[in-house]
């Protein structure tokens, strides 16, 4: 009896022992995994920071995170060991994070990928404590976001210069997996950190011009034309800014028509307000939770080294925002392109080769890092370096002296180092990288993954301890005054086709016809024709877009004119007032809300009481009108893409929603058309500086595909030596200004609002065109 307690007390001694230096160790017959959990954050849970050790046979193991039946979904191996003396160990880096939903970890064994990851078929499994798993479920999750950046769209099909090599070769590619990514993920939103496009040059005619209306078009196109619907919001990096050109000085060069045009295609957060304010640097609320997005601009020109990349203005505003913000319980998190020179993520002492970050013998930079400092309860995310996950250069607070820095690698094409000195531009197909990140009310987990096989990288994903909660009730997000009034209304689009006819929800036929008529005649309406919002006395679909361009602060109605355009019976003029008047027109409705029975005061609508089958047959027929609607709608405005009225109209396409639903979201995208949209044509404005009697303009894509033979259209004096053509919005991305002799070097033809050049010069006997907004 006392030899059976001896062994009973041997064994629990044994096994206090491996607890107290391995954590939990689990067995699963001759194998077994165990945990030693090290760092700050040994005692936290969700931190994965330590050593995991797999005593087994000699072979080939794949190490995974797992729920209690099976291996997460979507992850890479955590590691692929080789046991050849007993055991074998991973080290998991500093802050990586255990993910949400992982309860285990299993083992399998093989010297390939095993093809079913049930628990069941594990070599071996261990348990995660219970202090240490987040265990949470979907229901837990209160939002997330792909983070991406480095994006770099190249002019494809176009050879700038002899002998070019594309640095992005599969830039297209990248980025319809890191859309289609974002979309079999769920995300609710994107958002990136600059650098979408890589403003080539072109120097086929000599001197320098770039392509970056070019490869913003091809951006835009891919973003139309993936299954991501849901929106994105872009920060402006350094290959945003329409300077780039040799220059050893490294002085910026009208950087800041590059900005406007940024605001221009990206629509900011898709309000008039921040459209025309002009800022390339704003806000977005997240509106579950009420979390803060603040998006910054690297203004100072391409060369991140050498200039101050921040206006004070802009420093300003984001410092009075993390002020504002500041114990406020909601997460923050500031999305920037370039990080620091050995300081912070992406470019940290260990990495020495890395040559155009942001420096502190910049004045802007020294402001911009005193704020990190300060503010520590943020996340400031950058990309700029490329440089790939697996380096380990992702997550700094700079031993707890900053805020928390992550570093996006990038989607056009990672970097790695070779030998301490060697940077190396890896583009090969499958290496694009990004985050998808999952907010929770207690932590932020940022996983690492390869955007091209949607695989998240366990080792390359850290979890921030961070609290939200989500608000009763969600908030639209904030818009920001102009700082100054724009000096131009904008140009008037092409209205988007009214709504089709939309008949009511099958009902059955009245059984009896009324027993008697009505005793007395309806009241007849107040003397004054609904709808005719222009005064001209007669209702068109020009009165809608007088509503819309309303509301859209482009044009302010007078008092009796908002009062003949509340058809809907409302107490102030809405957008459904604007829809009403398109139904009208369409014989959708033969009345409006105000002119109907004041007893119900609902809208007559003109049908003919048929059978419940019939009826179905219409509904579906006109539902498949305006899905062509719609669907033209996208196809024509995909210079749009980015706003969030597109998406939401695109996500309404593309998930087949009912007719009230599409309905709703074209109309909010035929507002945003007439808000932001150039139109169908655009005026280009060129200064003459050189005095030339005539100005013509050569447009074109190719030799086969242009406007007109050279020397092309003719373009209208506006004023002094300003000029302009008016051309197809969209459809060429080149123009030559010249007089039948001499001529501008081949410009990029951008689709923005007041978009002008002027000549800078000459280069092998043709000016140099910059750009610049008309005013």
């Amino acid at each position: 009896m006392k030899k059976k307690i001896v062994i009973m007390l041997c064994m629990t001694l044994v096994i206090l022992l491996s607890f107290s230096v391995f954590g939990i160790v689990t067995t699963s017959g001759a194998s077994s995994i165990s945990y030693t959990f090290s760092g700050t954050h040994k005692a936290d849970k969700g931190f994965a920071e330590g050593t995991i050790t797999l005593t087994a046979d000699s072979g080939t193991y794949r190490l995974y995170w797992a729920d209690n039946s099976a291996g997460l979904d979507g992850f890479d191996p955590i590691a692929t060991l080789t046991v050849s003396s007993g055991s074998a160990s991973f080290a998991m880096p500093a802050y990586t994070a255990i993910p949400a939903k992982a309860t285990k970890i299993l083992a399998f064994k093989g010297s390939s990928a095993p093809s079913s990851l049930k628990a069941s078929g594990a070599a071996a499994s261990y348990t995660i404590p219970a202090s240490k798993a987040l265990a949470k479920s979907d229901s837990d999750l209160l939002y997330s976001f792909a983070s991406y950046s480095d994006i770099h769209m190249e002019a494809d099909g176009v050879q700038p210069y002899s002998g070019y090599s594309p640095k992005y070769p599969y830039d297209e590619q990248h980025l319809t997996a890191a859309f289609n990514t974002a979309a079999a993920r769920g995300v609710d939103f994107i958002v990136t950190t600059g650098d979408h496009v890589n403003n080539q040059r072109n120097d086929n005619n000599g001197g320098n011009n770039n392509l970056y209306a070019y490869e913003w078009n091809r951006y835009l196109k891919l973003l139309a034309a993936s299954n991501y619907v849901n929106p994105i919001y872009e920060a402006i990096g350094n290959h945003e800014l329409w300077n780039y050109e040799t220059d050893s000085n490294k002085t910026p060069k009208d950087w800041k028509p590059g900005s406007d045009y940024f605001v221009q295609v990206t629509g900011l957060d898709s309000t008039a307000a921040s459209y025309n304010s002009g800022k390339a640097y704003y806000e977005i609320t997240e509106p579950v939770t009420g979390d803060h997005f603040l998006f910054m601009a690297l203004e100072g020109g391409f060369y991140t080294d050498a200039n101050n990349e921040f206006t004070d203005a802009q420093l300003t505003w984001l410092e009075n925002k993390l002020k504002a913000y500041q114990n406020d319980g909601k997460n923050t998190f500031v999305l920037e392109h370039a990080n620091f020179y050995k300081w912070g993520s992406g470019d940290q002492i260990n990495n020495p080769i890395y040559d155009i970050p942001l420096k502190d013998g910049n004045t802007a930079t020294q402001k911009f890092k005193k704020i990190i400092q300060t503010y520590k309860d943020a996340v400031f995310i950058t990309g700029h370096t490329h440089f790939m996950f697996k380096l380990q250069l992702n997550y700094s607070d700079n031993n707890g002296t900053s805020a928390v820095m992550i570093h996006n690698s990038s989607v056009g094409g990672v970097r790695d180092i070779k030998n301490g000195t060697t940077r190396v531009n890896d583009s090969s197909l499958e290496n694009t990288e990004g985050y998808i990140v999952e907010v929770y009310d207690d932590a932020t987990i940022f996983y690492g993954t390869n955007l091209y096989y949607n695989k998240i990288m366990p080792a390359c994903s850290y979890i921030i301890a961070q609290s939200t909660s989500a608000i009763s009730q969600p908030t639209e997000p904030p818009t920001e005054p102009p700082t100054e009034a724009p000096t131009e209304a904008p140009t008037e689009p092409a209205s988007l086709p009214p709504l089709p006819t939309n008949p009511p929800k099958p009902t059955q036929p009245p059984t009896e016809a009324p027993t008697e008529a009505p005793t007395e005649a309806p009241t007849e309406p107040e003397e004054i024709l609904w709808g005719d919002v222009d005064g001209d006395e007669d209702v068109t679909i020009l009165d809608a877009t007088a509503i819309q361009r309303h509301l859209a602060s482009i044009i302010t109605l007078d008092e009796a004119a908002q009062q003949r355009g509340m058809v809907t019976g409302g107490d102030e003029l809405t957008i459904l007032d604007a829809t009403a008047i398109q139904r009208k027109l369409a014989g959708i409705i033969r009345t409006f809300v105000v002119e109907g029975p004041a007893e119900t005061g609902i809208e007559i609508i003109d049908v003919v009481p048929v059978g419940a089958d019939v009826e179905i047959e219409e509904a579906s027929a006109d539902l498949n009108s305006l899905r062509t609607q719609a669907k033209n709608a996208l196809d024509k405005y995909w210079l749009l893409a980015s706003y969030d009225q597109y998406q939401a109209l695109k996500k309404a396409y593309k998930q087949n929603a009912d007719y009230d639903t599409l309905s709703a979201a074209y109309t909010a995208f035929n507002a945003a058309v007439t808000a932001f949209y150039p139109g169908d044509n655009i005026d280009v404005y060129f200064r003459n500086d050189a005095g030339w009697s005539s100005v013509n303009a050569y447009v074109y894509n190719n030799d086969s595909d242009k406007l007109s033979n050279w020397p092309g259209k003719s373009c209208t004096k506006v004023s002094g030596n300003v000029w302009k053509v008016t051309v197809p919005t969209g459809k060429y991305s080149y123009i030559i200004f010249n007089n039948g002799s001499s001529q501008t070097i081949d410009l990029a033809l951008g689709a923005g609002k007041n978009l002008g050049y002027y000549t800078d010069g000459q280069v092998n006997g043709k000016y140099k065109g910059r750009p610049y907004k008309y005013q």
